[in-house]
């Protein structure tokens, strides 16, 4: 492993982990309402993104020190991940306003995102290889 690598995996998985122990604490302390003041309850539940966000740093430091193969992919697997997205949010939507499905939660859009782009990497690194 790259001393790069080395440096992106281990910034990546502390702020996926920092976010993991952050975000059920959070939404237990705001939801069993031992947050009481409206804007300490804002910043509660807002905390898991500090590290989330260090995570997805890591990745953007990570694709930038890759070669023009693996930023070809990731921009490949970032246009795939972004159209079908937004296929699947506009249909849904169009769903949703015609009160055939229930609401869906935005929360589970980022996560779906990650997922899409993890699988398109994948699938478009085969290609190349």
């Amino acid at each position: 492993m790259k001393r790069w690598e080395r440096k992106y995996l281990v910034r990546f998985i502390l702020g996926m982990v920092g976010y993991s122990i952050l975000l059920p604490l959070s939404l237990i302390l705001v939801g069993d309402g031992r947050v009481e003041q409206p804007w300490l309850a804002v910043l509660v539940t807002l905390l898991p993104i500090a590290p989330f966000l260090n995570a997805m740093t890591a990745v953007i430091h990570n694709v930038r020190s890759q070669d023009e193969l693996y930023k070809r992919i990731h921009l490949e697997a970032v246009l795939v991940t972004t159209l079908l997205t937004g296929a699947v949010t506009f249909s849904y939507g169009l769903l949703e306003a015609s009160e055939l499905v229930p609401p869906l939660p935005t929360v589970f859009i980022a996560p779906f995102m990650i997922f899409v782009w993890g699988i398109a990497n994948i699938v478009i690194s085969r290609r190349y290889n």
